[in-house]
């Protein structure tokens, strides 16, 4: 398999993913309101991206090269979703994913800008599973109407108590 088709495969799974917590945020919608189906999908996803930061923490404190490796151009190199990083020396990670194949798809599919604004806020959560569970400190800027690009996110190490 080339790595162009790998890629290609990639996108579609990461697509279908996309189709997927739509239909969840929608049915969760409209049995359960708006601000319940994005609790639930937040909480879902956060706990599966737990699993993946648990492989990063060798990364924490603060080897925010390895992590840009590691986890932002994951698992592809970056091809998928295209990592700029605005600053990446020993303080801090400030990445911004300049394509989204998540965000993609929902915009294909018809969705508004405000649903799509929500369902990122949702699979947002995956990243903050990831990097908590990873031990790093993030903020997470999600992507608006008429942005370039996608979310971008600033990480730093996890501050001492």
């Amino acid at each position: 398999m080339s790595d162009k088709s790998s890629i290609s495969l990639l996108e579609d799974a990461i697509r279908e993913r996309a189709l997927v917590y739509l239909a969840l945020y929608r049915e969760l919608s409209d049995r359960y309101g708006r601000d319940e189906a994005i609790d639930v999908l937040r909480s879902a996803i956060y706990q599966h991206g737990r699993a993946f930061g648990e492989t990063l923490g060798d990364y924490a404190p603060d080897d925010f090269a390895g992590l840009f490796e590691g986890f932002a151009r994951a698992p592809d190199g970056g091809a998928t979703f295209r990592p700029r990083a605005w600053q990446l020396d020993d303080q801090c990670l400030d990445v911004q994913m300049m394509a989204c194949p998540l965000k993609d798809a929902w915009l294909e599919a018809g969705c508004s800008n405000d649903e799509v604004c929500d369902l990122l806020r949702c699979a947002s959560a995956i990243d903050e599973g990831t990097l908590d569970a990873a031990g790093f400190e993030h903020e997470i800027k999600l992507w608006s109407p008429g942005e370039s690009g996608c979310c971008r996110l600033r990480i730093t190490a996890k501050k001492s108590r």
